[in-house]
């Protein structure tokens, strides 16, 4: 493996970039994709910019099985063109992001770290597969939220199972039947500590990250459903809310992949 370069000059930053962990103030945003990070970045100490990891190596070009018939093309925001949300998970495209002109499809490049298949608890006869679906009235199986038409979940489609991208960390609850025999089942209540270190209670967000379905151009509101509850709105700005979550959210899933973790066994929110 090729050592990390301290030090680069990105396309979207005129000073050089150094690479920096900050203890003190381990959060911070990306000023490429305009999405949250959490700790090691490239930094710039001249006018204290920062660019993910992930962003400072993003390929321009890209395969992707999330959009297997294209490549995605890495671009900029084109403030003239209006807005335009990523098709993974759904947040405002305010920065860098793969982009595929012919089918109108985006995606932050974070988002494209997610891995393609995982293997759950819940669900051990078949791994899960990245994807969307057009079917209506599918529910995740942690939260029993709504999956909606064309969002990105992991799911089974052979046997319709789903689990919202952001539910997949969850702990599952391990309960021993009157058999004796050891059985996973969904948790009873969901966790009310913070889902991720240095990161609010997913409770307190407006639904999942993927749960609701906007058109590519989309309005400053946005409106999503939390677990069922009602209705909430809010103001988008750089990052969002839910984006402040995103960062870890897919590290923590692609790490766990890469270490062949079994998901809902253990809490995994605090090891990666």
């Amino acid at each position: 493996m090729a050592p990390i370069p301290t030090t680069i000059q990105h396309f979207t930053h005129k000073h050089s970039l150094i690479l920096h962990h900050d203890t003190i103030n381990p959060k911070y945003l990306c000023e490429g994709c305009m999405t949250y990070g959490f700790g090691t970045r490239y930094h710039c100490h001249a006018c204290t910019s920062n660019l993910h990891e992930d962003c400072a190596k993003c390929p321009r070009i890209l395969w992707s099985f999330m959009h297997p018939h294209h490549p995605l093309r890495l671009v900029e925001r084109d403030h003239q063109s209006g807005d335009r949300a990523c098709n993974i998970c759904r947040e405002l495209i305010e920065g860098l992001s793969y982009r595929c002109e012919p089918c109108g499809f985006d995606v932050h490049p974070i988002c494209t770290l997610l891995p393609e298949t995982l293997n759950h608890i819940l669900h051990q006869p078949h791994p899960l597969r990245l994807l969307s679906s057009i079917e209506q009235g599918i529910t995740c199986v942690i939260c029993r939220g709504a999956c909606n038409a064309f969002s990105w979940r992991y799911r089974c489609a052979l046997c319709n199972f789903d689990i919202h991208i952001r539910c997949v960390p969850i702990q599952c609850q391990n309960k021993t039947t009157h058999r004796g025999i050891s059985t996973y089942f969904p948790p009873s209540i969901l966790p009310q500590q913070h889902y991720f270190v240095g990161y609010p209670n997913p409770n307190n967000f407006p639904g999942p990250s993927n749960m609701n379905h906007y058109n590519n151009n989309i309005v400053p509101q946005l409106y999503q459903q939390n677990h069922g509850q009602a209705q909430t709105h809010y103001g988008v700005n750089y990052g969002g809310r839910i984006n402040q979550v995103m960062f870890h959210l897919v590290k923590t899933i692609a790490t766990g992949v890469i270490s062949n973790l079994v998901f809902g066994v253990i809490d995994v929110s605090t090891i990666f």
